[in-house]
């Protein structure tokens, strides 16, 4: 059975990610060596590092590698092609696992997930059935739920590589449709980013990668950027997938949501109202803390685990106090 290994960026939500790790592992062992969860070095609520600990004695010894970047990088636009220095460049999201992993492919998924059932095989499948060796993602295409062609039903995720509107057509197209980011992507088509559309990409909820050939196209390598680098005001891997696919890799669309949900805990299916939220995150973890006592584990924990969370508490509270004094002197 081939194994593949996992990378995951852990950007607050510490029982989501229990949740996410508890049920990838509960129906996609098997096929799993490692899972790389890359502690972000800034969280957006300082509580969330409470959640470290406990994720480490409960999944440390079933395969998870628990990684701390130098800075904290949720982006990077404009990167030289000679690349970034190797700090900065691991501390970008899921890079560190995209040139860690021994293995030919690599699982990227979000921290706020829940596995119904396998997905790994699947994917693998979707692989193997595949005759080009241009295959570098497989995973769902598309944020259509922001892009004026899926409204104007002459786009999808099946067919993003064959509709190839002109930017004329495509900006009056976009008036006709407006979405939250029509200012952006006007700019991005006006610049002549007509084609993949601004809005395609494969998206990180839980995308399968082709190691070698991320490796071999992306800087210094070859001409494209980082998965995690991002156009200014764009999401992760929009820049990354354009650029790999005007220099000829392919993608192939994969419907994650018969195997799995993306925030099953938010009202609205996302995660990014949670990070400047915080009643939202709040209702959300606590949903999660409750699916997880119900399915998997009873939120206890060993008397070490408990006094490495106190010793948090207590040097990000004398660090913060030290840093109001600096910035009175």
């Amino acid at each position: 059975m081939e194994k593949i290994d996992v990378a995951i960026s852990y950007y607050g939500k510490p029982y989501q990610t229990m949740v996410t790790l508890f049920s990838l592992l509960e129906k996609s062992a098997n096929y799993i060596d490692k899972i790389y969860l890359c502690i972000e070095k800034k969280q957006p609520y300082e509580d969330a590092w409470n959640g470290v600990p406990k994720i480490k004695e409960l999944f440390e010894k079933r395969g998870v590698v628990i990684v701390h970047p130098g800075k904290f990088v949720p982006w990077m636009a404009d990167v030289s092609p000679q690349g970034l220095d190797e700090e900065t460049r691991l501390s970008l999201r899921y890079q560190f696992a995209l040139e860690k992993t021994d293995k030919k492919y690599l699982l990227i998924c979000h921290n706020d997930m829940l596995y119904r059932q396998d997905l790994i095989q699947p994917m693998l499948q979707s692989f193997e059935e595949d005759s080009s060796d241009k295959l570098v993602g497989v995973g769902r295409i598309g944020q259509c739920w922001n892009c004026s062609a899926f409204y104007a039903k002459l786009c999808s995720p099946e067919k993003f590589d064959e509709y190839k509107p002109g930017p004329q057509e495509l900006l009056k197209q976009m008036e006709d449709y407006p979405n939250p980011r029509y200012q952006r992507n006007k700019k991005l088509v006006s610049a002549g980013y007509s084609h993949p559309l601004p809005e395609c990409r494969l998206n990180e909820y839980a995308c399968l990668i082709n190691v070698d050939l991320y490796r071999k196209t992306t800087i210094p390598n070859g001409p494209a950027p980082y998965f995690g680098g991002v156009w200014n005001g764009s999401d992760t891997a929009a820049a990354w997938f354009r650029d790999s696919y005007l220099h000829g890799l392919r993608f192939k669309n994969f419907y994650y949501e018969e195997y799995a949900d993306h925030a099953p805990f938010s009202a609205v299916s996302n995660g990014n109202d949670a990070d400047s939220n915080r009643a939202i995150y709040e209702d959300i973890e606590h949903q999660a803390r409750e699916y997880m006592i119900k399915h998997y584990h009873a939120d206890q924990y060993a008397a070490s685990t408990q006094l490495k969370i106190a010793k948090t508490v207590g040097e990000r509270k004398l660090r913060k106090i030290y840093s109001k004094i600096l910035n009175r002197l």
